[in-house]
């Protein structure tokens, strides 16, 4: 374990908006978790790789994080191996040496920031894929009252960008560990938009699982700023569900409105598209902005602070709100 006083991290956040930690405890090992109790934490901000984290309030009084890095094989067989990943491990560096191992299914949701910790707390997602496919339990170690818990993937009732671990009494778990199952059998998945183009344009016609993230890291890549340039949290939105009248009558006006159809009464919009055609991409203000090639991505464009991308991200809100009458939910942990 290791403890840090008024540390700086401007740099470890996505935003790249001034921050500062009182107390930061580093924890590198389980053995650790033995001795926190000395440390005297009050209600911690738990902290994964940072990324996905917009700090309105530059000051934090006490963080923790687990940053072991470790992959540990569980099961194997001749289908599919179960692997136990520490939750400090890079999450795009996780995904890459599973494909490198032959080992599949999470190639979809290559080139996401942040670490394997993250992962089931916002059940992410991209290109048809879900983290909840593929995860078996989530370890994790209760800061309220010491004990370590461990939840099955029904136990963590995920959905779209949500999880259990959002709930107010898992707010002080602090996720140590994730398993997946992944296949030794590849299953690509290419019936996205954007990857049938790609696979097009490059003439591959059989895809297989490495081709397929190949496609994803150049589009995301041509998309998307990257965040050690641009600071920014990748989607600051989700996408909103709604029900099928109100997305009718929302066609009747707005003709090209795309959608995807999520079950029988309920459809998904792009969150991109609703803040593109109200006219919010490129914009600037006090330093941040609207990424000029994503509107979903708020970026810090001009050394901004924490509060002008929040404002900037409410005042998109209420723009959308007042066209569309649909309510944009942040997917970025805003702290105030």
């Amino acid at each position: 374990m290791n403890i840090l006083y008024n540390h700086d991290l401007t740099q470890f956040t996505g935003f790249k908006t001034p921050v500062n930690v009182k107390k930061y405890v580093l924890i590198e090992h389980e053995n650790d978790f033995d001795v926190l109790s000395s440390v005297q934490l009050v209600n911690p901000l738990i902290i994964g790789g940072g990324t996905n984290y917009l700090f309105v309030n530059p000051e934090v009084d006490e963080a923790i994080s687990y940053i072991g890095t470790s992959i540990t094989l569980l099961e194997d067989s001749d289908k599919s191996s179960t692997v136990r990943v520490e939750a400090g491990k890079n999450w795009h560096e996780f995904v890459m040496e599973m494909l490198d191992n032959g080992l599949y299914g999470l190639e979809n949701l290559v080139l996401i920031p942040g670490n394997v910790g993250a992962a089931p707390v916002q059940n992410i997602g991209a290109y048809g894929r879900e983290v909840a496919e593929a995860i078996i339990a989530v370890h994790c170690f209760d800061l309220d009252s010491g004990k370590r818990i461990t939840l099955t993937n029904e136990e963590c009732k995920f959905q779209y960008r949500h999880s259990i671990f959002k709930n107010l009494k898992l707010k002080q778990c602090l996720i140590t560990h994730v398993d997946f199952r992944l296949h030794k059998i590849e299953s690509p998945m290419a019936k996205y938009p954007d990857v049938e183009e790609y696979l097009r344009e490059h003439e591959i016609g059989s895809p297989n699982s490495k081709d397929i993230a190949n496609a994803i890291i150049q589009i995301r890549n041509k998309k998307l700023p990257n965040p050690k340039i641009i600071g920014n949290a990748g989607s600051f939105f989700k996408n909103p569900i709604i029900p099928n009248s109100t997305y009718i009558k929302l066609k009747q006006k707005y003709f090209d409105l795309p959608s995807y159809q999520i079950n029988e009464h309920e459809v998904k919009l792009p969150a991109g598209w609703l803040i593109d055609k109200a006219g919010w991409k490129g914009f600037r203000c006090n330093g941040a902005g609207v990424h000029d090639r994503q509107a979903l991505v708020l970026i810090n464009a001009d050394n901004a602070f924490g509060h002008d991308v929040y404002e900037l991200s409410t005042k998109i809100q209420n723009s959308v709100k007042e066209l569309y009458g649909i309510d944009l939910e942040p997917e970025v942990n805003i702290i105030r």
